[in-house]
């Protein structure tokens, strides 16, 4: 990494490339950073590109005419078109997985057979492509099960049913979509949390420990979603889980190396603490994800954008045997609209407006947000303490208003 101002360009839209942004901007090495998609909501930290993240070509020719030093795909979309491997092909500076490495995270059925071939403790599953195969599974199963698609479409992908009944009339209305692929497991009660590590390819550190809320309403009832709202670190992940979390992900960067497809970039482990130091392992994440991303960088005391080169570089293993935290707690919520189209009000009362990581919503020329129908941003507050954050946090939701508003109000309770 040269001495001079980096230029960085974020492929991929919503709280995580907002997060990411704001995060980068605090660095003295950084000079400008743009976000391409535009998600529409201007912002002070970076500069919005109306470019698809899976126009490789485009982004290419974006990062040349205006000397991008180093590009981060945080994106579905982005990594799956392999920007990775198109940008090093082009001798480009991009952190993050080729496709093949990350077709762990990115495909949910890829995924589970992975974590099966390296022995790593998962749920009870079954792979389906024909929905009479599925209900023979279904017939053995103990309820719930989680039924999903193998890739991420929308909520509407999966549901966690609790009699066969439900689950047969799911599974008839997924193939009835033309879905190909249906992953079926056995729903694991407990604990749920991911622990983020930072890896080159061949060495990983880990980052912190997050605690998930993923269904839809308090005391986890309603839908089961990628996530509502978290909060950092996460007290009940031990140091025992930890080392033997390394191990698993020791064993992923092996597989995939043999492969010829080291994993470099963030990686997510999520999993269910099922007893004070045991666990299982439900899937991987390519990156930071949208209810967790500020909740992880602003427990970062480290310079990314150093950490970042030095696994582009080849430097990592030599140069960091752990990602310096700065003992701070986050918590955040996904605030979500059930109308499209309705006045935000209040955002203009909350002390930092960067504590705002925006997904669906639109401002218009006198500054006024509107909601999209569906999750419109995520809050985070950050503070000394987990209980003081979630004090911070709450403070501001209740100044938040909107006809159709939800959150959960559970989070860290």
């Amino acid at each position: 990494m040269n001495n001079g101002k980096k230029k960085i360009l974020i492929v991929g839209s919503g709280a995580v490339s907002s997060a990411l942004g704001t995060k980068l901007k605090q660095t003295s090495e950084v000079e400008e950073i743009f976000v391409a998609p535009s998600n529409g909501i201007e912002s002070e930290e970076y500069t919005n590109v109306d470019l698809r993240e899976d126009d490789l070509t485009g982004l290419l020719k974006f990062v040349l005419d205006n000397e991008i030093d180093l590009t981060i795909p945080v994106g579905e979309k982005s990594l799956k078109a392999d920007i990775v491997s198109f940008f090093q092909d082009n001798g480009q500076n991009i952190f993050g997985p080729c496709a093949e490495a990350c077709r762990i995270a990115l495909n949910k059925s890829y995924g589970k057979k992975f974590l099966y071939k390296i022995h790593a403790q998962t749920s009870k599953f079954g792979v389906f492509d024909k929905v009479q195969l599925a209900e023979d599974w279904l017939r053995t199963a103990n309820f719930p099960v989680l039924i999903r698609t193998k890739e991420n479409n929308s909520h509407g992908d999966r549901l966690v049913c609790p009699t066969i009944s439900l689950a047969s009339e799911f599974l008839d209305n997924l193939f009835s979509k033309s879905e190909t692929e249906i992953l079926i497991e056995e729903f694991t009660f407990g604990h749920n949390f991911t622990v983020y590590f930072v890896t080159d390819g061949y060495s990983a550190v880990p980052v912190t420990a997050v605690s998930n809320y993923k269904f839809t309403t308090d005391g986890d009832g309603g839908f089961y979603t990628n996530g509502t709202g978290c909060f950092a670190p996460d007290y009940k992940v031990s140091e025992v889980v930890f080392s033997r979390l390394e191990n698993v992900v020791k064993n992923v960067l092996t597989s995939l190396e043999r492969k010829n497809s080291p994993y470099l970039g963030f990686l997510g482990v999520d999993c269910t603490l099922v007893d004070e130091d045991k666990f299982v392992v439900n899937e991987f994440k390519p990156f930071l994800q949208d209810y967790d991303a500020a909740t992880v960088l602003n427990s970062v005391e480290d310079d990314l954008v150093r950490i970042f080169y030095a696994c582009i570089e080849g430097l990592f293993a030599d140069e960091y045997n752990e990602v310096k935290t700065n003992g701070f707690a986050s918590v955040s919520a996904v605030v979500s609209s059930r109308q499209y189209n309705k006045v935000i009000k209040g955002l203009d009362m909350i002390d930092d407006i960067g504590n705002v990581d925006f997904i669906g919503c639109k401002k218009n020329l006198s500054g006024e947000y509107f909601t999209a129908k569906g999750e419109c941003f995520v809050l985070t507050r950050t503070a000394t303490t987990i209980s003081r954050a979630k004090e911070y946090l709450y403070d501001d939701l209740n100044r938040i208003k909107f006809d159709g508003i939800k959150y959960r109000s559970d989070i860290c309770k």
